[in-house]
């Protein structure tokens, strides 16, 4: 709004008027408000000294009440049966106690009780001066209990002295004392309140006057001035209406293209519902403090929790094992302080936890987006399971043998250049002992092959029972089986013994007799076969720079068939003579 010539002068006079006109009301406010202020304080003056006053005065009066109760157990206490002298002490030194506070409180001061920190120059030496101070004989009365409390049973009297102090001496004095003080302090607190009552009078009438004045100088030309100041604003409001009723067209108009977008979103809002809701894949939307805003129904079905129980609530706390829990947090911090991070965009495998506690693998995508200039998180998740399941079993295929379940040729290979790798940092050596059956196939020509996969079962639970978790057991085909020892002595003739021990032991198990169950296909009965089947063994003892991985295979083969062409039923080390079991 533009403003002629004429206009700024009027403006600037009425601007000059109305700072006079404050200056002069802010004067006269000041002065009431101080004066104000003064009656305020002289009248909470009289009430704290009021309150002072009657505080000293309940004070006072409950040490006088204290120092009667105080005898009155004392006495009871000398002339009570044994058994109820337990009680009636505790009693006594409760009272004592709170005598002792309120003693405490009227020479120091107390906010608790109300007691003022000082005394009065009367009354203090009244509490202090003169050989009956008052001070002394609450000091001594509260002594003499003290050491009545502390007394034995067999002292407690009525001829003890520190009883008669107490029953009879003290409290008449003690007493006496009290009400003088207690009368002291009435007339110097009535005295205090009526000097503060005649101030706080005076501070009134003053305020009074000067309100009286205000009136008469301020306020009428203050009025006045208003009044003119009035019609300019109702000028000025006549234009302020024509600018809001141009204002609330242009709102009309910004709301019509709101609502046109709004119908929009929502028709995208809609869209993305029926496509989560159809989705074979979980569809999770995390908020800023990680919790769950949006659970479409396949994440009901893959992690047992309805939408219900699981909108509102952290996503990591309830999905998350608990040992990956710190991380997760951690990571989505990062991700509310970036944006963007190495996980985004990406697939990649996690361990979920289902409603029923149990862990399962999940494949996991997160996207990320901004919503109120916040950066959330639209997770996608698929239960793959049955697909681990699967692969587990390709991997099974592919480095166990289906019967025995043991490390096939394949998987032995892998282990036995680890081990070769092994030797040569450490220094120690290993073993490896290639075993054939020697009484295998008469088994299979009586009984068929079940019988004989019977056998193989057995042989290789055997030889697991006689190996440590560090060594490996394979069968290499057939009747033929291998196995690695890991870990030997660092001195070679060290290592050769260790492995000839392990070696008997296999030999040993091997050799005792085997209790097979046979299934009769045409009869349909089972029956039990007792079958011995001893074992040719060949050992070789290396380490990585002594051969190939192929020669100790070679080496190991070789040591078997010697122990065969001995007489079946051997071990044999290569590169040593024979041993027999």
């Amino acid at each position: 709004m533009q403003l002629n010539g004429a206009n700024k002068t009027d403006w600037g006079n009425d601007l000059n008027v109305a700072r006079a006109l404050t200056w002069r009301y802010a004067v006269a406010l000041l002065l009431v408000a101080s004066l104000s202020t003064a009656a305020w304080l002289s009248l909470h003056l009289v009430i704290s000294e009021q309150k002072s006053t009657a505080a000293v005065v309940n004070v006072s009066g409950r040490q006088r009440m204290l120092s009667q109760r105080t005898a009155l157990f004392s006495h009871m206490l000398v002339n009570a049966p044994a058994a109820e002298r337990p009680a009636i002490r505790s009693k006594l030194n409760q009272a004592i106690q709170l005598m002792e506070r309120s003693h405490h409180g009227l020479i120091h001061g107390d906010t608790e009780l109300g007691l003022p920190a000082t005394l009065s120059p009367t009354v203090h030496a009244m509490y202090f001066d003169g050989p009956n101070a008052l001070d002394g004989q609450v000091e001594t009365y509260i002594k003499t209990v003290h050491e009545l409390l502390l007394a034995d049973d067999d002292a407690l009297t009525a001829a003890n002295p520190l009883l008669q102090y107490i029953t009879q001496n003290a409290p008449n004095a003690l007493v006496t004392g009290l009400d003088q003080m207690v009368r002291r302090y009435q007339l110097e607190g009535e005295a205090s309140v009526s000097r503060l009552q005649k101030a706080e009078t005076v501070f009134w009438g003053i305020t009074l006057l000067l309100l009286v004045l205000e009136a008469a100088l301020i306020f009428h030309p203050f009025v006045k001035h208003v009044k003119i100041i009035i019609g300019k604003l109702q000028h000025v409001t006549e234009k302020l209406q024509r600018h809001q009723e141009h204002l609330e067209e242009t709102v009309k108009q910004r709301t019509a293209e709101l609502e046109r977008r709004s119908v929009a979103l929502a028709d995208s809002e809609e869209k993305f519902r029926l496509i989560s809701t159809a989705a074979k894949d979980a569809i999770v939307i995390i908020g800023t403090e990680e919790q769950v805003i949006y659970w479409n129904p396949a994440a009901e079905k893959i992690f047992g929790y309805e939408a219900n129980e699981a909108i509102g609530k952290n996503m990591h706390n309830l999905l998350i094992p608990a040992r990956y829990r710190d991380s997760a947090h951690s990571g989505f911090e990062r991700f509310q302080r970036y944006g963007i991070g190495s996980v985004i965009g990406k697939t990649f495998e996690i361990t979920a936890l289902h409603k029923s506690g149990e862990e399962f693998p999940i494949e996991l995508s997160i996207s990320a987006f901004k919503l109120h200039n916040h950066w959330h998180a639209l997770g996608i998740m698929r239960d793959i399971t049955e697909r681990k399941r699967m692969e587990e079993q390709v991997r099974q295929l592919a480095f166990y043998d289906p019967l025995t379940s043991l490390p096939n040729r394949r998987l032995l290979n892998d282990r036995l250049s680890q081990t070769m790798a092994g030797t040569k940092r450490s220094g120690h050596y290993a073993a490896l002992m290639m075993l054939d059956l020697d009484n295998f196939k008469p088994l299979n020509d009586a009984y068929g092959h079940p019988a004989g996969d019977l056998l193989l079962v057995e042989v290789a639970n055997r030889l697991k029972a006689c190996v440590r978790e560090v060594d490996t057991v394979a069968r290499f085909g057939g009747d033929e089986f291998v196995v690695l020892l890991n870990g030997l002595d660092s001195d070679k003739a060290q290592s050769v013994s260790q492995a000839h021990v392990i070696a008997e032991k296999i030999h040993d198990s091997l050799a005792a007799p085997y209790q097979l169950t046979v299934k009769k296909t045409i009869e349909k009965t089972d029956t039990t076969v007792e079958h011995v089947c001893t074992a040719s063994i060949g050992v070789i003892v290396f380490t990585n720079h002594e051969a190939d991985q192929d020669e100790i295979l070679e080496h190991a083969d070789n040591a078997m068939y010697k122990a065969k062409d001995a007489g079946r039923n051997m071990i044999h080390f290569y590169d040593l003579r024979s041993l027999t079991g």
